[in-house]
């Protein structure tokens, strides 16, 4: 082989493999981004609550918002709000305001709220609780 062949031949691969790896990157860029559909919410805030707190004189000002995936969820959910408030009012009468002080506390709260609207409406479309008013006063 001539040396100008060699030079093709060199030429031709490198040409060849770029085209490789840019394909590649190209076909792998577009599988490895898990294009995840967007889950539609649906938030229901109630009122603000005022509970007593266990073992206390003092009293929790509240106020809830759960969210949920489902529309079916949340309009059972809206159509049965006393429910809800009568089971974060019972969450919050027996809790005491040792457990209920700091963020640790707050986020306990917001899990067992959540845990109990799960198993209340055997739902497992509620997602989140969150709280736009909490204080002790």
């Amino acid at each position: 082989m001539t040396r100008n062949t060699i030079l093709l031949v060199i030429i031709v691969l490198l040409f060849a493999l770029t085209l490789g790896i840019l394909a590649g990157i190209f076909i792998f860029s577009n599988n490895s981004e898990v294009r995840e559909k967007e889950v539609k919410t649906y938030p229901l805030t109630l009122e603000e609550m005022y509970c007593n707190i266990k073992d206390s004189r003092r009293i929790m000002k509240i106020k809830v918002t759960v969210e949920t995936t489902s529309k079916k969820t949340f309009e059972e959910m809206n159509e049965k709000q006393f429910l809800i408030r009568d089971e974060v009012n019972k969450i919050v009468r027996n809790s005491t305001e040792e457990e209920l002080e700091g963020k640790e506390g707050q986020i306990n709260l917001q899990n067992k709220i959540k845990e109990n609207l799960i198993e209340l409406f055997s739902d497992q479309n509620i997602t989140n609780v969150y709280f736009d008013d909490f204080i002790i006063q």
